[in-house]
C-alpha cells in the first residue's frame, strides 16, 4: 500500500527469502520519501541502473551505512538482524 517493498515477480512475494542489504536500504529510502540524490556511490558492486542505486548512495550520504569494505556494499548479502538494527537506529538519529 505505501509502496515500500514490492513482490519478486508480478505475482510472487517471496515471503520466506532472506532480506539483502540492498533490499533492506531500498526500504529505508522509500519510508524517508525517496529523496533527490545525486551523484554515484564509489563501491564497484552498485551499478548505476541498479534498483537499490539511489538507496545506496542516500544511506552512504546520511551515515546510515559504509558498506561492508571501502569499495563494496554487497547489496546482494543476507541482511543480518545486527545489520538491520544499526541501519535503523542511524536512519532515526
Amino acid at each position: 500500500e505505501h509502496e515500500l517493498m514490492y513482490g519478486t515477480t508480478d505475482t510472487t512475494f517471496a515471503p520466506d527469502d532472506a532480506l539483502t542489504r540492498g533490499m533492506f536500504v531500498t526500504m529505508l529510502y522509500r519510508m524517508e520519501g525517496k529523496p533527490e540524490v545525486t551523484g554515484n556511490t564509489s563501491f564497484t558492486d552498485v551499478a548505476e541502473n541498479a534498483y537499490y542505486a539511489d538507496a545506496v548512495l542516500w544511506a552512504v550520504k546520511e551515515a546510515i551505512t559504509t558498506g561492508t569494505t571501502r569499495t563494496t556494499f554487497s547489496p546482494d548479502a543476507e541482511c543480518t538482524r545486527a545489520q538491520i538494527v544499526t541501519f535503523l537506529w542511524r536512519c532515526k538519529k
